[in-house]
């Protein structure tokens, strides 16, 4: 067994021995986020920063820094909630890699307390970054009231949609917070392991359970991924790639892909796939993928009995038209104004009891609009909901 007492300084001895594969493994982190448009690191500053990762990771295991302190100071230099998770996970692969196996899961208990230590010092951060920008906002504003007090109804109005703004963000912030208590990186590695059997032989019952952490650990995955995803989008970064595809195999895998998800919460699953669809088509594969999955995922979600109906046919001539129909708790005529918004949901009482941060609608009427097509959605409380998807239909060469 692991002596836990002598686990932090067998840990800095990790670091002292692999420093130069801690230190590529955080560049390589830090590198795939520059461009994202979510953070203020520049090349230059890869080097510094990810010496600067490693020694303070070395100092917790020395008792010399704590998490909370490092992830205050990440926050404040304006690094983005992507970068902290990349880093994260970067850490964890790096003691899955150097340390024994018996060593590894209490090593992992120790670092995913060092990493919500590092999170929530990391959200302290950007608060304060906030608050220190409302200020200036203040200040900001007091002086043009002085200088214009003929338009102080028009800077009132600013200053209220500024407190709403930062009411808003508040709410954010807090939800992401909810979303980080469990380690990402953590869950999916043990669990992965364990469903590898790399501790042994598991019976069928174990299989399941496992498989059922690696399913949720992925949700968590998949809200990061589309809050990265709406960034870009806000950003104008958003490219779609043109390629030939299958319309009706793109289907089919997404079918399988979720098909276990649904029959988990006791729900039927069919697909209909319409044969005349032509065998190959033009478009961005990934992202139809994604708009795909985004909504099976919605109604799995909001669907507690009944089944989901996937349709992929031919609209007309020059559009394919892909349906998603459930059976769940439905959306109401007033909230079906929104539901399309950034972080909207029907109401605050499903984001509660269904989770997410309501952003895969956005991304679906996003990328939808962008690939020229469009999305409208049927519902009623308490019957269901039906979207359907119409995208330009270009014959594949």
């Amino acid at each position: 067994m692991a002596n836990t007492e002598l686990l932090p300084e067998l840990l800095a001895r990790k670091i002292e021995s692999y420093r130069a594969d801690l230190m590529r493994r955080y560049q390589q982190a830090l590198r795939q986020t520059l461009f994202t448009n979510r953070t203020q690191i520049r090349p230059t500053m890869l080097g510094k920063l990810a010496e600067a990762e490693v020694e303070a990771l070395f100092n917790f295991f020395n008792q010399t820094l704590s998490g909370k302190a490092h992830g205050n100071h990440l926050g404040h230099i304006g690094l983005s909630d992507q970068t902290v998770l990349r880093l994260n996970q970067a850490t964890r692969r790096f003691f899955i890699t150097h340390l024994d196996g018996d060593m590894l899961i209490p090593a992992l208990d120790l670092i995913d307390a060092h990493q919500n230590e590092v999170v929530h010092g990391f959200i302290e951060g950007q608060a304060k970054l906030i608050y220190d920008e409302q200020e200036r906002m203040r200040s900001a504003l007091q002086v043009a009231v002085s200088r214009y007090m003929v338009e102080i109804k028009e800077i009132e109005a600013l200053a209220q949609q500024a407190t709403e703004a930062s009411n808003f963000k508040t709410q954010f912030i807090a939800r992401i917070s909810h979303e980080l208590r469990t380690p990402l990186g953590a869950l999916l590695g043990i669990a992965e392991m364990l469903q590898h059997e790399v501790y042994g032989p598991l019976t069928l019952q174990q299989h399941d359970l496992t498989q059922r952490i690696i399913n949720n650990a992925r949700v968590l995955e998949h809200v990061f991924s589309e809050l990265l995803d709406q960034s870009q989008i806000e950003a104008g970064q958003l490219h779609l790639h043109s390629e030939n595809f299958s319309p009706q195999a793109l289907i089919d895998t997404v079918y399988a892909n979720y098909l276990p998800l649904a029959l988990q919460k006791g729900l039927a699953m069919r697909l209909k796939n319409d044969p005349n669809l032509p065998a190959t088509v033009q478009g961005d594969a990934a992202r139809i993928e994604q708009v795909v999955s985004n909504l099976i995922t919605n109604a799995i979600k909001f669907t507690e009995i009944g089944s989901i109906v996937i349709r992929s046919r031919m609209a007309n001539e020059t559009q394919w038209a892909i349906q998603i129909k459930d059976t769940g708790i439905g959306i109401s005529e007033k909230d079906q104004n929104h539901i399309f918004e950034s972080f909207r949901q029907a109401d605050e009482t499903s984001g509660r009891k269904f989770g997410g941060v309501g952003l895969g609608l956005a991304i679906v009427h996003n990328l939808v609009t962008a690939m020229g097509g469009k999305v409208t959605v049927k519902s009623k409380v308490g019957h269901g909901s039906t979207f359907t998807v119409l995208l330009p239909l270009q014959i594949g060469g």
